[in-house]
């Protein structure tokens, strides 16, 4: 649905556009040279066609979930892969958890490139999480990784969580090997504000953290 109305609003903007230089030919369109200008103008709009990179939110459903679920990453990052085990069932529960906002993070034809939470499932224990901010926990579909849609993807999220959950601090905690996510969360603006190990796994994490007002 959601495709449809952005397809929609980019088709009325480039019929606008169309129309603002129609009367202004029509207005100005006294001798050639002003019918030149007007054809160069025409040339000059661009198609108008949404990119695949438009992602947007919605509340994680139960078919997300057992597909989440799912997922296997390769090494190093199979170190995020859901365990195989009796308790997908509770898992699934989890990411229902309104508690938790679990979303979906959709492409324009609504399939599910990845998914988010906002609030403390993005917490990891160990961590200091004393200062007030809204947590980010962030998952991208494994095949869908390394490909450069990350900027795009977490873009999305970012947005999302500025636009809806108004929060004045955003947080991550991301595992320290995982190199390509640090530098991807640095560009947006996050700053690392303290490390620490997981217990009891001893797994080494860092705290990102930014203010509302920065880049998206």
């Amino acid at each position: 649905m959601l495709s449809v109305v952005v397809t929609a609003t980019y088709t009325l903007i480039a019929f606008t556009t169309l129309f603002v230089l129609f009367v202004l030919f029509v207005l100005t369109c006294a001798n050639g040279a002003n019918a030149r200008l007007f054809l160069f103008l025409i040339s000059r709009v661009p198609s108008m066609s949404v990119s695949h990179d438009n992602y947007w939110l919605k509340p994680l459903e139960e078919r997300h979930a057992w597909d989440i679920l799912g997922w296997q990453y390769p090494f190093p990052y199979d170190f995020y892969n859901p365990s195989f085990d009796d308790h997908q069932e509770h898992y699934v529960k989890q990411f229902l958890n309104p508690e938790l906002k679990f979303h979906a993070v959709l492409d324009i034809s609504g399939t599910m490139i990845g998914f988010c939470s906002f609030g403390s499932d993005g917490q990891v224990p160990g961590g200091d999480y004393s200062d007030e901010a809204l947590d980010i926990g962030v998952g991208m579909r494994p095949e869908l990784t390394g490909q450069g849609k990350g900027a795009a993807f977490f873009g999305a999220i970012l947005g999302y969580a500025l636009g809806t959950l108004n929060p004045e601090f955003l947080r991550l905690t991301v595992a320290k090997f995982n190199l390509r996510a640090l530098k991807l969360y640095e560009n947006f603006g996050f700053e690392v504000k303290d490390e620490f190990s997981e217990q009891p796994s001893a797994v080494p994490y860092r705290i990102l953290v930014r203010a509302a007002a920065g880049p998206v």
